[in-house]
C-alpha cells in the first residue's frame, strides 16, 4: 500500500538477480471480511453452515509492516523443498529487518550463512536522505562563515540531487574496485569544495572543467562555478565518511539492485490499483498474472487460455508475439541516449522549479 497508509494485503516476491526470472511469491492478508461479517452473528441461523465451509483468508498475525518479513522468512525456508535451491546472498533495501529476520531463522542451519548485500539505489538515496534531514536540522542556524546552510549559492535541493547522482555514479563506475569507489566518492567531496583561492582537483578526471582549463592552458581565466562555501563542506563533511565507509561499500561491489522487483511491483498494482479495496483472492490471482506476464511476456496469456482449456488463434498469438516486440522496442528507446537526456532534462526542470521556493521545498517525510 501507498506509504503512510495500513495495508491489509501485501506481497512479497523473490527474484533471482542472474536468471531475472520470479522464483517464489507470497501473498498474505491479515483480514477476513466474511469472518469479521459473522463475528457478531454466532447464534443467527446460517452461521453453522457458513462455518462448515469457510475457509478464513486471513493468512497473517501482526502488523502490516512484518508481512514483508514473514514472506521472506517463508520463502527462504522452502527453496530446498521446491526448487533444490539455498538462497546465499540477499539484495536488500536497507530494511534490515527483513534480513535480521531470515538470518536468525537459519534455513539452512549452521554450515550456510547467508550473505547481506546492498541495493545500490538505496544505499544511494541515504545520501540525498542525510543531505536533506541535515538541511531539515539547521534551519535557520548559522555557520562558521555567518551564513545558513541553506539557501541561492548554498546547499540548496538542485545541489543535494547532484551530490546523491554522482555518490550513485561513482559507486556503480567502481564495480569490483573498492579503493576505486571510495576515491571516486572523495573526487565528489573536493570537487565541490575547490574554490579559486583553494583548487583541489588531484583526484578529478577529464570531465572536471578545471582539468580541462588546466590542459588547455586557460587556467587564469577559470572560475569556479556550482561550487560550496568551505563552511557549508565541513559540515556535510561527516555524511561523507559514513558513506564511504569500507564495510557499506564492500555490499556494493557487484552493483546489485532492485529494478527487476520494482518492475514486477508497477505489473502487478496495475492489474490490482491499490485506490481499490481489493480481496486475498483478486490479489493472488494479479500476482500470478503478473509473475507469469514478467517471466515469460504477453505469451504466457496463450499458456493460461490452454490451462481453462481455451483455444488460442492464430489472430491471438499473433497479437500477444507483436505485444512482446513493442514493449521490448519501447524499452531500447527508453535506454537510448537521446530519450535518456530528455528524460534527465525534465527532471532537472522540475528540480529547478521546486528549488525557487525553499520554504516549500520537499523534505522526506515532510508529506
Amino acid at each position: 500500500m501507498t506509504k503512510g497508509h495500513t495495508s491489509n494485503i501485501g506481497t512479497t516476491s523473490l527474484i533471482g538477480f542472474a536468471s531475472g526470472k520470479v522464483l517464489d511469491t507470497l501473498t498474505k492478508s491479515k483480514i477476513c471480511k466474511s469472518c469479521e461479517y459473522w463475528a457478531n452473528k454466532v447464534n443467527e441461523e446460517g452461521y453453522v453452515k457458513w462455518k462448515e465451509s469457510h475457509v478464513c483468508t486471513m493468512t497473517h498475525s501482526g502488523s502490516s509492516g512484518s508481512m514483508e518479513a514473514d514472506g521472506a522468512v517463508e520463502m527462504f525456508s522452502r527453496s530446498v523443498q521446491n526448487h533444490k535451491l539455498r538462497y546465499t546472498r540477499y539484495i536488500g533495501d536497507g530494511d534490515t529487518n527483513s534480513f535480521k529476520k531470515v538470518h536468525d531463522s537459519n534455513p539452512y542451519g549452521s554450515s550456510c550463512s547467508i550473505e547481506k548485500l546492498e541495493c545500490v539505489e538505496h544505499v544511494q538515496k541515504r545520501m540525498g536522505t542525510r543531505l536533506r534531514k541535515l538541511k531539515a536540522d539547521n534551519r535557520g542556524k548559522r555557520l562558521a562563515d555567518g551564513k545558513t546552510l541553506g539557501g541561492k549559492g548554498r546547499l540548496t535541493d538542485v545541489q543535494i540531487d547532484q551530490i546523491t547522482t554522482y555518490y550513485g555514479n561513482a559507486i556503480r563506475a567502481n564495480k569490483h574496485n573498492l579503493e576505486g569507489m571510495r576515491k571516486a566518492i572523495w573526487t565528489i567531496y573536493f570537487h565541490k569544495k575547490s574554490c579559486d583561492k583553494d583548487a583541489v582537483h588531484n583526484f578529478c578526471g577529464e570531465w572536471c572543467s578545471y582539468r580541462k582549463a588546466e590542459k588547455e592552458g586557460e587556467l587564469a581565466s577559470y572560475k569556479h562555478k556550482n561550487n560550496l562555501p568551505i563552511a557549508v563542506m565541513e559540515v556535510i563533511r561527516p555524511i561523507f565518511k559514513d558513506l564511504i565507509d569500507t564495510s557499506l561499500l564492500k555490499k556494493c561491489l557487484d552493483g546489485y539492485t532492485q529494478n527487476a522487483n520494482k518492475s514486477l511491483n508497477s505489473n502487478i498494482w496495475k492489474l490490482c490499483p491499490k485506490n481499490k479495496n481489493h480481496g486475498l483472492r483478486v490479489a493472488k490471482i494479479a500476482v500470478a498474472i503478473a509473475t507469469s506476464i514478467y517471466n515469460d511476456g504477453a505469451q504466457a496469456y496463450a499458456q493460461m487460455l490452454e490451462q481453462l482449456d481455451l483455444v488460442c488463434s492464430a489472430h491471438t498469438a499473433r497479437f500477444l508475439k507483436k505485444k512482446d516486440l513493442a514493449r521490448t522496442a519501447n524499452a531500447r528507446q527508453r535506454a537510448a541516449k537521446a530519450s535518456l537526456e530528455y528524460r534527465r532534462a525534465k527532471r532537472r526542470a522540475a528540480k529547478e522549479s521546486s528549488e525557487r521556493n525553499e520554504d516549500g521545498a520537499y523534505s522526506t517525510g515532510a508529506f
